[in-house]
């Protein structure tokens, strides 16, 4: 058994613990333990290498003196991501995993009004990283419940080696669940979760909904944070998303005239189709691409939802694509 779980990486969103699609689910009775995993879902990712393009676009940004106005075009936005989860405990009564992430994206600025705007000079080339650590965590019951917990820690900024163990770059996010399965194709919890999806450190609701019309349609959600329609071929190697996601980040930085730190607020709308291929059992790849719309590209004083704005920006809408590769448990090892 320990050769198995060596493999057997779990996904652990905060809707709870994906398993294997093809693997045996049962329903939730006073006598097992409830699995939140329904019928359907795709082997879990344990290794995830992402590449990402954002198309130019325009930017248009406001401040009061002495940083000033400006507009420019945002060329070359590039974004490298790897993620790892792995399980630490697997009991019928306690699952417990960890994952790493490490994000990293660059900016470009071409046909500046103004070139000796600080904002767009700093960012320029600059590499904006997170480094982040997870805990997931999730206990079922006798009978039809179960509770989810994800806490997150870790660096977002332009930190580098000098100031990397500064506070100032420190971010947390929680999310606790309580979540109920209906039967093997319908599952649904409710939460709360401390975190920067809207860009600004707030508090807000979680509904997650699972539920899988047959082995190929399944709809997958976990508001406000994602919704996606999923579907499979017959023999399980091709499978299609299309889904609407928020996609929101803080970052941690200085301007070049100004000692005070400021906080890059980032949130977005995505609308994306997504698909994902076998290429040898245990290695994927996957290909996806949509439209991306701007919520906030703000800088503020403080990281709260309520914080002065210090340059306000206005984005145009892009086109965005990505490649990516990852590793899923073998299917001898979930037999």
């Amino acid at each position: 058994m320990t050769k198995k779980y060596c493999f057997l990486f779990l996904l652990c969103l905060v809707s709870g613990i994906e398993l294997h699609g093809q693997e045996t689910i049962v329903n939730c009775t006073d006598s097992t333990f409830c699995i939140p995993s329904v019928i359907g879902l795709p082997r879990t990712k344990g290794i995830v290498i992402k590449r990402e393009l954002v198309k130019d676009y325009f930017i248009k940004s406001s401040a009061d003196q002495p940083v000033g106005n400006s507009n420019a075009e945002v060329r070359r936005n590039r974004r490298w991501e790897m993620k790892l989860k792995a399980p630490i405990i697997l009991k019928d009564n306690f699952k417990m995993a960890v994952g790493f992430k490490y994000f990293v994206e660059e900016f470009n600025f071409e046909d500046v009004e103004n070139p000796q705007y600080a904002f767009y000079n700093n960012l320029e080339d600059r590499p904006l990283r997170s480094i982040r650590g997870d805990v997931f965590m999730i206990k079922p019951t006798l009978g039809n419940r179960y509770y989810i917990l994800r806490v997150s820690a870790g660096l977002n900024g332009d930190y580098n080696l000098e100031n990397f163990a500064k506070k100032d770059f420190l971010k947390f996010s929680i999310s606790p669940l309580i979540g109920w399965k209906k039967n093997d194709y319908v599952s649904y919890a409710f939460g709360l979760a401390y975190s920067y999806s809207f860009g600004r450190r707030s508090l807000y609701p979680l509904i997650a909904y699972n539920k899988s019309f047959d082995n190929q349609w399944g709809l997958e959600s976990i508001l406000p944070a994602e919704i996606k329609l999923r579907y499979s071929t017959l023999n399980l190697k091709n499978y299609f998303y299309l889904k609407t996601e928020l996609n929101g980040s803080n970052y941690s930085l200085r301007l070049s005239d100004q000692q005070s730190l400021v906080y890059l607020n980032k949130s977005e709308i995505r609308f994306l189709l997504t698909w994902e291929r076998e290429v040898h059992d245990w290695l994927w790849f996957s290909i996806e691409g949509g439209l991306r719309t701007n919520i906030n590209f703000d800088l503020a004083n403080t990281p709260d939802i309520n914080a002065d704005v210090v340059v306000e920006n206005q984005l145009n809408e892009a086109m965005v694509l990505s490649f990516s590769i990852f590793v899923v448990p073998p299917r001898k090892l979930l037999k």
